[in-house]
C-alpha cells in the first residue's frame, strides 16, 4: 500500500461507539465525556478503532456496564451505529472495511471508525458467531478483558465486588484451551487484527506459539516503566515488534494503579517502546471514553491530540517516526492482516 496522500492520525483504542450508545446521543455529537466525533475533528483525529465494551455480569464485577445478554448487547450496539449511520452521521463516520477506507475518511474529513470488541464475552467461546459480526465489519478482537477466559488468564481480577490487579503466584495461570486454537483460526481466517492487551504473560506466549501473523497490543504500558502485570516486559515489546505488530501507548493506566494519567506517562511509554522495539512498532491508544476530569492539561480530551506530535517532536522522535506513530504504523498493520 502506498503512503496515504492525507495525513491519517489514528487512535488505535478509544471507545467513542460504546458512549454514544450507553449516553443515548447521536453518534456525531457532543458526548460529555474523553472522547467523540467533534473532540477528534479538533484534535485531528482521523480513524479511531472502537472496542466495544459489552462484559458478562455473571463473569464480571459488578459496575455500570456490565450487561445480562452480552450477545445481544453487541448486537444493539451494532444496530444503533447502523441506524445512525443511515442518517446524519453517516456525512460524519464511515466503518472501515479495509486499510483504504482509512485513506478515505482522512480525504473527506470523515472519522473512520474501526469495529472492535474488548474481550470476547458477545461471542461465548463459539467460532461461528464470529463471521456474522464480520459482515457487520468487525475488524478486531482483545482477546481478553474482565475475566479469565478459553484464551487464559486476564491480568485485572474482580474480587469481592473490586478490582484488583492479576498477582502471579497467587491466582490462577490459566492457559490457551482448544477452544480459544479454535477461535484464533477463525479469527486468522477472516482476517482480524488480534489484540493481546490484558492476558497475563504465560497466555500471552502461548497464543503467540499460534498466531503466526502480526498482532496488536491497542492501550497499556511498559513493566520496566511501573512493575505491573498488566503491562508489557521488554521481551514482550520485542517479541511483538518481531510479529511486525504495534503497540499501543496509552496516557490512561491500566487500573488499579497510582500512576499519574497524562502525556508524561504516555511519552515516557512511547520512549521506552521505541528504545526496545523500534518506532514502527508504536502507536498511540488513549483508551478514552468516559473519564471526564480525569487526565490533566495539556491532553484532558481527545479534542487535544493533536499536542502530542509536538512533545513527541521535543523528545528528540524524528518527523518519519511521528508519522509512523500517529497513525501509519497502524495503517500498515491494518493493510497486513485486513487487506
Amino acid at each position: 500500500m502506498s503512503p496515504p496522500s492525507h495525513p491519517v492520525v489514528v487512535d488505535v483504542h478509544g471507545h467513542t461507539l460504546d458512549l454514544a450508545f450507553h449516553v443515548g446521543r447521536p453518534l456525531g455529537a457532543p458526548l460529555g465525556g474523553t472522547t467523540d466525533v467533534p473532540l477528534m475533528r479538533q484534535g485531528g483525529v482521523t480513524a479511531q478503532l472502537n472496542a466495544s465494551w459489552t462484559p458478562s455480569a455473571s463473569l464480571s464485577g459488578p459496575h455500570s456496564h456490565s450487561v445480562a445478554d452480552p450477545p445481544a448487547s453487541l448486537s444493539a450496539m451494532l444496530d444503533f451505529l447502523e441506524a445512525e449511520l443511515a442518517g446524519p452521521a453517516g456525512e460524519a463516520v464511515l466503518v472501515a472495511r479495509r486499510a483504504a477506507d482509512l485513506e478515505t475518511a482522512a480525504a473527506t474529513g470523515r472519522i473512520a471508525m474501526i469495529l472492535g470488541m474488548e474481550g470476547t464475552d458477545a461471542i461465548r467461546g463459539n467460532p461461528a458467531a464470529l463471521e456474522p459480526l464480520h459482515r457487520r465489519g468487525l475488524r478486531h478482537i482483545c482477546l481478553i478483558h474482565e475475566h479469565a477466559n478459553e484464551f487464559g488468564a486476564s491480568s485485572q481480577v474482580w474480587e469481592g465486588g473490586a478490582m484488583r490487579r492479576y498477582r502471579p503466584g497467587f491466582d490462577p495461570e490459566g492457559h490457551l484451551s482448544g477452544r480459544g486454537r479454535e477461535l484464533l483460526a477463525e479469527i486468522g481466517r477472516l482476517g482480524l487484527l488480534i489484540d493481546l492487551t490484558h492476558l497475563v504473560e504465560p497466555a500471552f506466549w502461548e497464543v503467540l506459539e499460534v498466531v503466526s501473523g502480526p498482532v496488536i497490543v491497542s492501550h497499556g504500558g511498559a513493566r520496566a516503566l511501573t512493575d505491573s502485570a498488566r503491562y508489557l516486559s521488554d521481551e514482550q515489546i520485542r517479541a511483538v515488534a518481531e510479529t511486525g505488530g504495534v503497540i499501543g501507548a496509552s496516557p490512561s493506566p491500566l487500573g488499579p494503579s497510582d500512576e499519574a494519567p497524562g502525556l508524561g506517562m504516555l511519552f515516557d511509554t512511547v520512549d521506552h517502546l521505541v528504545a526496545v522495539g523500534g518506532a514502527e512498532h508504536v502507536a498511540i491508544g488513549t483508551d478514552f471514553k468516559d473519564q471526564l476530569g480525569y487526565y490533566p492539561e495539556p491532553l484532558p480530551d481527545i479534542g487535544a491530540f493533536g499536542a502530542i506530535g509536538g512533545g513527541l517532536a521535543a523528545r528528540g522522535h524524528s518527523p518519519a517516526a511521528i508519522a509512523g506513530i500517529l497513525g501509519t504504523n497502524f495503517v500498515r498493520l491494518f493493510q497486513l492482516i485486513v487487506g
